[in-house]
């Protein structure tokens, strides 16, 4: 069976679109405060039947801290049918993991730096550099001094 990877960049216009038809609530937590924004807004004006709402990662996550108790009250407050968590790898996923039980009944994606690609702060892979597994290359090129320890050492 050949090998399939499947990211957010190869199912987010169909996402979308379907968001926007169906008037889904979907709220992204994590990234940085300008740029989480910024893709709200985008994704606002191009999809406006879809409700967006964002939070930024930065905050203490930390299980029982007041803050990360502020961001799950946040995220019931909204009530979405779909969270978006991308704080990158392996925080997004222990965050998911530490609050499942407290978050609201919907669907959890980790979906890492989805709104980056969505404000335009990070520039986007071929996807034919994804289904040939060469997209860390790409990234590593963009993104030298963030990326070549992880993924070079």
């Amino acid at each position: 069976r050949a090998f399939h990877r499947c990211t957010y960049l190869d199912w987010r216009e169909h996402f979308w679109s379907l968001a926007n038809r169906n008037g889904w609530r979907v709220m992204y937590v994590g990234g940085a405060p300008d740029v989480v924004e910024t893709a709200r807004i985008r994704l606002s004006q191009q999809h406006p039947r879809a409700n967006i709402a964002v939070r930024d990662g930065y905050f203490d996550a930390t299980p029982g801290s007041a803050e990360n108790a502020a961001v799950v009250e946040q995220v019931h407050a909204f009530a979405p049918d779909i969270l978006f968590v991308g704080m990158g790898m392996p925080r997004q996923e222990l965050w998911i993991l530490n609050n499942l039980e407290a978050l609201p009944n919907c669907v959890i994606f980790s979906v890492g730096a989805a709104f980056d690609y969505e404000a335009g702060a990070q520039a986007e892979a071929p996807r034919w550099m994804g289904r040939m597994g060469v997209e860390w290359l790409f990234r590593l090129v963009h993104d030298p001094k963030r990326l070549a320890r992880r993924y070079l050492i």
